[in-house]
């Protein structure tokens, strides 16, 4: 039986169901997604929950590469050991202060998929936002 599992970001269709995914590269994607997105002790009952990576944008951009990267190997070995991460891209554009991360591993069933995720720095004239999907 395939996994059914919600589909971030939440939402709900027209008939006012939640919707759901079973796609396995999807499922995995919104994970890995969680899991770099949530900020070490942010969560009361699982504090070893996630990793330094959303407060990556707050440090030079080759510092922050290398915390990214650190974090990153550091997530997959402990809390997603079921897939297997292949690289870790990171890239700054300087025109937009955005600070894009590539990640691509492959899945339980050895299909490689990638996932990316962008950063962007607040210089006090944008907004903020955590990730481009």
């Amino acid at each position: 039986m395939a996994e059914i599992a919600l589909s971030l970001p939440f939402a709900i269709d027209s008939y006012g169901n939640v919707v759901t995914t079973t796609d396995p590269s999807k499922i995995w994607s919104d994970r890995v997604r969680a899991v770099i997105g949530t900020n070490l002790r942010e969560r009361l009952m699982t504090p070893e929950f996630g990793t330094l990576v959303p407060s990556a944008f707050m440090e030079t951009s080759d510092f922050a590469s290398s915390l990214v990267k650190t974090e990153i190997e550091r997530a997959f070995l402990q809390q997603l050991p079921l897939l297997s991460l292949q690289t870790v891209s990171t890239a700054y554009d300087e025109y937009s202060g955005t600070f894009t991360i590539t990640i691509i591993y492959d899945l339980p069933n050895n299909e490689t998929v990638s996932t990316t995720v962008s950063l962007i720095t607040i210089d006090g004239t944008s907004t903020p936002t955590e990730e481009t999907l």
